[in-house]
């Protein structure tokens, strides 16, 4: 049965079952862009799309990204089943009187045997996701950022492959003074090539969200609802961060998403995670079980400067 599970899980991953036109509903490509990535968001049930204010807000909002700091750069390994894995690295810095930053985000699966039709081993078939992206956000006022992205996709499976843009808006707007931020954004806006002969929608999410952050940034409370929209299906997370000590945090959340707990159970959807962070270097670890598939771990590395 586990296995029976990874194979539906890699088959999402890879999205190499594309069916129907660019117009077609409920049928998305580059599922890999679902994948939250940075361990601080996604220990905080991936409710992010508020609370994002580093590195972290080129995948989750662009708008917080004139909230970051500096120049930041990050890099994140995530542990999926078996022999998935899924990379990514970001930078970004203040430029043209906002702030710019760029990432990639590849994810691969290492040991596809290619057989022949006597089940000899011929060797491995390449399978991998990647997504190219850049971001501007700026700070309009003291209370609303603005900010957007485009993204350059490519998927490969084998001899085949499949290209793709797309675009997010986001947008963040501070309700108080107290620290209490409401936030917007539209991902992954466009369309994909035709993959061996059919286009495919790209998987559009409106996420929607709250956050409120302690006057002395100790304490952030978020909460986020997500639609997808071609597949019709509703996520709602929430998380916590606390800073325990001026060099050590805790984390923690969790995130419904009908399609996936329904099928993993209630526990697939708890997050947690701890942050260290000694001078510019910052290292953040998020533990998410996934039911019957086991666990997985995201490891993320931060230098602000």
């Amino acid at each position: 049965m586990k296995k029976i599970i990874f194979l539906i899980l890699a088959l999402h991953l890879t999205l190499y079952t594309l069916h129907g036109s660019c117009a077609g509903p409920g049928t998305t490509g580059a599922t890999f862009l679902k994948l939250g990535v940075g361990s601080r968001p996604v220990a905080m049930g991936e409710a992010f799309v508020a609370a994002a204010d580093d590195i972290n807000a080129l995948y989750w909002n662009p708008s917080g990204l004139s909230m970051a700091e500096g120049k930041q750069v990050i890099f994140a390994h995530t542990e999926w089943f078996q022999a998935i894995r899924y990379e990514y690295l970001a930078y970004c810095q203040p430029a043209f009187g906002g702030t710019i930053g760029t990432g990639i985000t590849y994810l691969y699966i290492t040991d596809i045997e290619r057989r022949d039709i006597a089940g000899a081993l011929l060797g491995s078939v390449p399978a991998n996701d990647l997504a190219i992206v850049v971001s501007y956000a700026k700070m309009l006022s003291e209370r609303l950022n603005l900010g957007g992205t485009v993204k350059i996709i490519n998927q490969q499976l084998d001899d085949k492959s499949a290209f793709g843009i797309a675009a997010d808006l986001g947008m963040q707007y501070k309700l108080n003074k107290e620290g209490l931020i409401l936030g917007l954004a539209l991902q992954n806006m466009g369309c994909e090539a035709p993959f061996i002969t059919e286009a495919s929608s790209l998987p559009m999410n409106l996420k929607a969200g709250i956050a409120n952050k302690s006057a002395d940034s100790k304490l952030t409370l978020s909460a986020d609802l997500n639609y997808s929209i071609l597949d019709s299906i509703w996520a709602v997370g929430a998380g916590i961060e606390y800073w325990v000590h001026p060099v050590f945090a805790i984390r923690a959340g969790y995130k419904y998403n009908s399609a996936i707990n329904n099928t993993l159970g209630a526990l697939a959807g708890l997050t947690c995670g701890v942050g260290f962070k000694i001078g510019i270097l910052g290292i953040d670890y998020a533990l998410v079980p996934y039911g019957d598939l086991g666990y997985t771990h995201r490891i993320s590395l931060i230098a602000k400067f």
